[in-house]
Parts: C-alpha cells; structure tokens; sequence
C-alpha cells in the first residue's frame, strides 16, 4: 500500500506517538491512547478494503466515527468526511466503501466492489468539502503533511500539551471543529466527545465534570451564549476560547475578551479556510481589546502578505488581496474523481478577502472581499457569474449586490418577474430573498464603475404595499374567491385561522386601523370605515392579533428546541389552546350546518393534506416514517416509545383528530342549542370532561407518551375555545385562574407550563397587542405560514444544519417552510378561482339555455 508519509509515518502514527492519557471522552466512557490504537487496528480488519481506496464517512460526533475517520487515516486511505446526506457523495465520487455508525453503535460499511477504481495520489490523505457552493461542490485535498503542520502550528500558539481537555462545539466534518480535534490529538491531549449545543444545560454538565480546558465557537455560539448568559461555559478548569468561522462584530470580540480576561481566560480570534487545512491566522489575546477588528498574525509556519492591484487598491493604497503559504496551504480543489490522481496544484493561497496590515501592532485587518461572492442560506454565490449571465440573457445592463440576506438586482427596463425567475432559477434562493428593480439607472462612480453601495440604497424595501386595494380585493385574494357579495364576512366565506392572518395584515394596510370583530362584520360594514388620512410613520406602533404573535412565537421556538439551538419547549402545545381559540372565532359562529361541516373538513384537510404529501415523500425518499404517520393515527398505532421520526407529526395527528371532533360535535343540533344558551358553560364542561383522559388510568405507554396523544392533549384545545368565551371580567379572572391549575403540573416542567400559562392568559386579557408596525409583516408571514414550517422542518434542518452555521440554518429552515407555504397558497388559489370561475360560467350557461 502507498501511502503518504511524514517522516516516514502517516498522520494518524504522528498524532499517537507515544502518548499514553486518555484520549477521548464520552460520558462514563473514556477510550485512552492505547485503547484508541487497538480499535483503529480493529476497524481496519472490519473495513475489509485491500486497496488504497476513496471511503466515504459520514462523519458524526460520536467516539466511534472519530475511530472511524482515524482507522482510515493511519491504513492509507483517503476519506471523505461528509454530513448526514453524504450518501448524495457516492455516485458522484465514486468510493470504494461508505461507513456510518448505526443506533446500535456498530460501524455500518457499506462495500461498492464494482465502483470504478479512482487513482489517487501518493499525497492525497483526506478530502473536505468546502462550504455549500451552488452547484456542484467542490472538494479540498489535503495531504499528510496539511493536517500535521496545521495541528502543530495551532497547538503552538494555543500553547496546547497533555493536560489539556478540548470538546467538541463543532461537526466535525468541518474544517474548523476537526482541526479541535488534531491539535489536541498531536500533543496527546483529550477530547470530550458530545453533540450538546453550548446552551444544553448537559453541555455545562459535561465541561464542568470531565474539566475542560478550552472551547471553541463561531459566531453564532457567541450569539447564543450572550442570549442565554455567559457562564454557561465559566468553568474553573476553562483556561482559553477560541473563536473563528466567519468574522465576530468588534463590540463582540471586546465585549468577549473583556469577560474572558475577568475570568482568567485567554480569548483567541482565529482565521482561517478549509483550503488552508483550518488555520491561517490568529490574534494573541492581549491584543483582542485593542484591535478587536483584526485576524493577528500568521500562524507558527505560515506566512501572510498583501497583494495589491489598481482594483483593490482603488480606494485605499494600503488594500489588497490577502494571500497565505505555508505548508497547511491544500494541494488543490477537485471537480471530478480524476482530479484526484493529481499532485500539488496550488503553492499559495490567494483568500479572496481584502486586507491591510497594521504595522505598530504586526496585525493584518479584513477589510472586504476582492471576488464579489456572498452566502445567502449558506450558498456560495459569486455575483458577478450570476450578473454576467443574466446581463447576456437580457441583452441588457445588469448590476447586482446583495449581502447575506437578500440579492438586488438592477436591470432597468426590464420585466421584473421574468428577471426574478431567472435568478432563482440560477441561485435557488426563496422569493423573498431576491429584489429586483427595472425603474431605475444603474448607478455609477465618477470613472463608470457600476456604484454597488448605492444599488443598497436604490434598492431599499419597506415591504410589500397595496395600493389602490379594496376590502373585497384583499379578502378575495386571500381566500381565492372570484366574487364576494356585501353580506359576506371573513367567517361566511370559509376563512379559518390558516388564512385570518394575511387576511388581518392585507386588511390593516388598506384600513389602517382593523376592528378585533372584522371577522365576523359583513363586507359593506368592513368598506365603509374610515382609511388613514395621514402617511403613518414607519416606526409607529400598530395593534396585532395575539394569537397571530403567539402563533409566530410558538413556531419559531419550536425550531429552536428541535435544533438543540435552544431548549425552549411548549410551542407546540401552546398552539393547541390557539387552535381551540380560533376554532371558537371561526368555525362555530357558522350557522349552516352543512356549511359548518364544510369549514371544519376544509380547515382540517388544510393541515391533512400537506403533512401526508410529506410524509409520502419522505417514506419514499428517505425511509423515514411509517403507514401509521402517513394515515395521521401514529400516535395510536405506532409503535411504543418515543421514536422521534415517528412522533414528528403528532401535532398535525391531534390539530385534524380534534377539527374532526369538534365539526362532528357541533353538528349536533342539542350540542348548537348548549352552545347558544351556554356560551361559557359548555366550554368549561367540555374541559372538565376532557381532563379525566389525561390521568393516570388513561395512560398508554407511559405519561411521557400521553403527552402527544389526542386523549391526553384535547384538554388544551377546549382550553383555548373556553378562552374565546371569557368576555367578562369575572369570566377572564376565572378564566385566568383554570389555565394555572390545569398546565402547571401537566408537564412535569415548570418553565415549560410557566410559557404556556402565561402566554395563555395574555390571550384571556389581551386580543391584541401593540407593536412596531416593521414588524407587523414579518410576524404575520412567519405565523401564516406555521403549519408549513412545522410540517417542513423536520425534513429540511438536519440536512442544512450539515452545510452551514447554525444560525443560518435556522433561518434557511424557516425560510423554506414560508417559502413553501407562498408556493402552495398560490398554487391553491389560482386552482380556486379557476373552478369558481368555470362553475360560474357553467352555472351562466345552464340557465342561459332554453
């Protein structure tokens, strides 16, 4: 076997020569440096590949994955470190063998013996992939020789050695959170191996326990830590942070090397790209008060310099492109599997990033990127491919900027939806995060040069307006209609909870001003109230539904907890008692009884619908879920215990069991005739009928599991729908007074019932609420498009969370849940109004014929 050497042993042999410790921790577990060589020895025999092959790992962290990528490592062959959708890697690359570890813990390998061999170079030691470019990725190859002197020269100005006890914060199918991983490895330190999130109140359990030294962050884990509060890491054996992955705000840095130096910490800003293995730069931490806007100094081997152009330096002499050597520096990209039977392609590292340095202090400053890319959702998109290619589509002037939230594009003259297609269609980005402009100039400096900075400016969007709508347009709009009549409200038409929120925010455009009972107020009463007369002021306050707030809450912090970005539970519960409260406001106030039936089967297949498309896809596709999930009864028929690819619909299984109920209860002329005589009675009954299911007696596997079933559950929706009914003040104190007694204790959480309660009785006393109008559209898109987050996110997150930062993997994966609730709602009402066009024109027809 050829394998690439550093002083006549593999990278692996030079990490555990000679050390003897521990090595990685994990719990009870701790795997010393011993132990560690006999299991890298093991897994080679299991692997069973005699040649120096291309092995897929889907890296994960776990005690056994870093075996894994180890074992392959010191036998020769070349990994490929991949996420949780590295099975997409296969076809494209074509490896010889494809590891995981399975929910028992055993290695998983999954051979390809008729996979066509792939030459690799004699250097070649490990591939990375960069971080999510569009298109195709490419990979980093690094050799041997990267991964030792990049490990050395960090655990050099880290002044890293044995005692010390890194963690893992980070994949480590990333550059940055393996590189935690070798530094520490090459001096014969240790590693506690967890998947906790910084905030996890096990995380702070296990620093504290197994004394770790250090940790590392991007910018986002410093973002959680200020939200939830610092010391969640101030452990007395903590002894320095590092920080690096995208460029920490100056107030940020100061703000954190002020904390760490109260503590006794060193705080460390490091720089870095995966094609330089990880590290390039880093700043000494009694310089991070003084010049918290820079990356330092090169590390120990390596060498930065500056490399200026007339671009670059266009406004500043001292600017130019940083560039980077040293022996970290990759061997180069590849595109296909033939480039990996290449050498070194690549002597030095020009970063695309603009720099100047700052001699009193021997400190190199970013100051701007010289190639103009940005990473919206966490793709890699390079602005002027993209310019260049819509200017020669459009035979036209195109200038485009953006940033990592949203691109805007200039082409005057132009049809702005053909140019907001094309540039989807080139970027894969969301509709909302694409602006494009056709009604004016593209602006330009005194020597012609396109101005992007004032495209920003040109660009700026207040949101979406509505001018010259009416009422009726925007209730029309929203429900698909293609006529209204003046005795019609909101209620008559088949509205529900899923579409009262655009509805209220169109509505408060056009008003100014939306009366809390609009619902239910015929057309002509809604068309005769007064319209602002005056511009409102952007920054002016404005009244908000609650439940449209509590909806927007209780979503996004339910993405939050399933992402172990922040453990904030209860959302989804919450929404059930809003659920019960909309159900009052909209479904039972229809007085036909078949169109009551209508409403409630609509507004249950609303929900049904889409969340067994999903399922049926990911059935197919992924092998997630089962008939139980697809039927919307798994919390039934599934199987015992908390199995969560199983249990991530119980909310949609209990929101259409319960519309389900309620429509059939109603439908009942003695339960109308109770509703009309007891409006706050029979809520309260149903209540207290609804409670006894949730004792002991009504258990089925377990109290944990009783908690996701309808029985057990339905309590919270006749909660809500009691709520609605309170419209006195001795009903709201009573009121207020049942929802403590009733959540408290439910959950065997106090934080979590303390959410529910006192979101709860903001609705018993507040319906709605005052808030920054910026704010208003944000929410409410966020709240109208709910249920298709919580329907989408279970799919989308894991799978962006392996791509990109965390941070923007939250956005992205609310984001795509909005994006496709825009997507099918437009669907919907185009096929709405396209019936109720034809039926009127076959109704038309039918009484036109003699």
């Amino acid at each position: 076997m050829s394998v690439s050497t550093l002083e006549g042993r593999t990278f692996v042999a030079d990490l555990l020569q000679g050390a003897d410790g521990p090595a990685l921790v994990c719990g009870d577990t701790t795997v010393g440096y011993d132990e560690l060589r006999d299991r890298i020895e093991h897994f080679v025999r299991l692997l069973d590949v005699a040649e120096r092959s291309l092995v897929v790992v889907e890296m994960e962290r776990t005690i056994e994955h870093v075996i894994a990528y180890l074992a392959l490592l010191d036998a020769g062959h070349v990994p490929l470190l991949v996420g949780e959708r590295g099975v997409d890697m296969v076809d494209g690359w074509r490896p010889s063998a494809f590891v995981r570890v399975g929910s028992t813990g055993e290695f998983e390998v999954e051979r390809y013996p008729d996979s066509e061999r792939i030459e690799l170079h004699d250097d070649l030691a490990l591939l990375l992939s960069t971080s999510g470019t569009t298109g195709s990725p490419k990979l980093v190859r690094l050799s041997h020789e990267n991964l030792s002197s990049n490990a050395r020269a960090i655990a050099e100005y880290l002044g890293l050695d044995e005692s010390d006890r890194g963690v893992t914060t980070l994949p480590l199918h990333y550059c940055y959170g393996l590189s935690v991983l070798h530094a520490h490895l090459v001096v014969g330190a240790s590693v506690v191996v967890t998947v906790a999130s910084v905030v996890d109140p096990c995380f702070r359990s296990a620093i504290e326990t197994h004394r770790v030294t250090n940790i590392a962050g991007v910018p986002h884990t410093f973002e959680l830590l200020d939200r939830v509060g610092s010391d969640r890491i101030r452990v007395p054996s903590l002894r320095f942070v590092t920080q690096a992955g995208g460029r920490l705000p100056r107030r940020s840095v100061t703000r954190w090397a002020e904390r760490t130096k109260a503590w006794g910490v060193d705080f460390f800003v490091m720089y870095g790209q995966t094609e330089a293995t990880a590290r390039m730069a880093y700043l000494p931490p009694e310089l991070a008060s003084r010049r918290p806007e820079s990356i330092g100094r090169a590390i120990p081997g390596g060498e930065l310099s500056i490399r200026s152009s007339d671009d670059d330096c266009d406004q500043d002499p001292d600017v130019g492109e940083l560039v980077y050597r040293g022996p970290n520096v990759m061997l180069g990209y590849a595109e296909s599997p033939a480039d990996l039977s290449l050498g070194r392609t690549v002597h030095e590292l020009s970063t695309g990033d603009l720099a100047r340095f700052h001699a009193d202090d021997a400190v190199f400053e970013i100051v701007g990127r010289r190639s103009r890319f940005v990473k919206p959702l966490g793709l890699r998109i390079d602005l002027d491919h993209i310019e260049d290619r819509l200017g020669r589509d459009l035979s036209g002037d195109v200038a485009i900027t953006g940033d990592d939230d949203r691109l805007v594009v200039l082409a005057p003259g132009a049809d702005a939806d053909a140019v907001t297609e094309r540039v989807r269609a080139m970027t894969s980005l969301p509709l909302p995060m694409v602006v494009v402009v056709t009604d004016v100039e593209i602006p330009r400096t005194a020597t012609d040069k396109v101005d992007y900075p004032a495209i920003s400016l040109e660009a700026r969007v207040d949101g979406p307006s509505c001018p010259g709508e009416s009422v009726a347009s925007a209730i029309a709009s929203v429900l698909g209609r293609t006529s209204i009549g003046p005795d019609d409200t909101f209620v008559s038409l088949g509205g529900d909870s899923l579409s009262y929120v655009e509805c209220s925010i169109r509505l408060e455009r056009v008003l100014g001003t939306v009366p809390t009972d609009w619902h239910v107020l015929p057309l002509r009463d809604l068309e005769s109230l007064p319209r602002p007369t005056t511009p409102r002021r952007w920054w002016s306050a404005t009244r908000t539904d609650t439940t449209v707030l509590l909806r927007a809450i209780a979503i996004c912090l339910v993405v939050l907890t399933h992402m172990r970005i922040m453990f904030f539970p209860g959302g989804a519960h919450l929404l059930l008692g809003v659920v019960g409260f909309n159900l009052s406001r909209f479904l039972l106030p229809i007085p036909s009884t078949g169109d009551r039936i209508r409403a409630g089967l609509r507004t249950a297949a609303r929900a049904a619908v889409p969340a067994v498309a999903w399922v049926a896809v990911g059935m197919v596709a992924f092998g997630a879920y089962n008939v139980g999930t697809l039927l919307l009864v798994n919390n039934y028929v599934g199987p015992p215990g908390h199995r969560d690819d199983l249990w991530h619909f119980w909310f949609i299984e209990v929101f259409v069991h319960v519309v389900a109920l309620a429509t059939a209860l109603t439908a009942i002329p003695a339960v109308r005739r109770l509703d009309g005589r007891f409006a706050y009675g029979l809520p309260l009954a149903v209540l207290a009928v609804l409670l006894l299911p949730r004792l002991e007696w009504a258990y089925m596997d377990g109290w944990y599991n009783l908690r996701f079933r309808t029985h057990g559950v339905a309590w919270l929706v006749a909660l809500g729908w009691l709520i609605h009914r309170s419209d006195t003040t001795a009903k709201r104190v009573g009121t207020s007074a049942i929802t403590f007694v009733v959540v408290i204790d439910f959950f065997d959480y106090l934080p979590r019932e303390l959410f529910i309660a006192c979101a709860l009785v903001v609705l018993v006393w507040m319906r709605d609420l005052p808030i920054p109008r910026p704010m208003v559209s944000p929410i409410g898109v966020i709240a109208s498009a709910s249920m298709w987050i919580y329907i989408t996110h279970f799919t989308i997150w894991p799978r962006l969370a392996e791509v990109m930062d965390e941070r923007l993997a939250y956005i992205a994966t609310v984001a795509a849940g909005v994006a496709t609730w825009v997507g099918v709602e437009q669907v919907v009402r185009i096929a709405t109004r396209t019936w109720s066009s034809r039926r009127s024109t076959t109704a038309h027809l039918t009484r036109s014929t003699p």
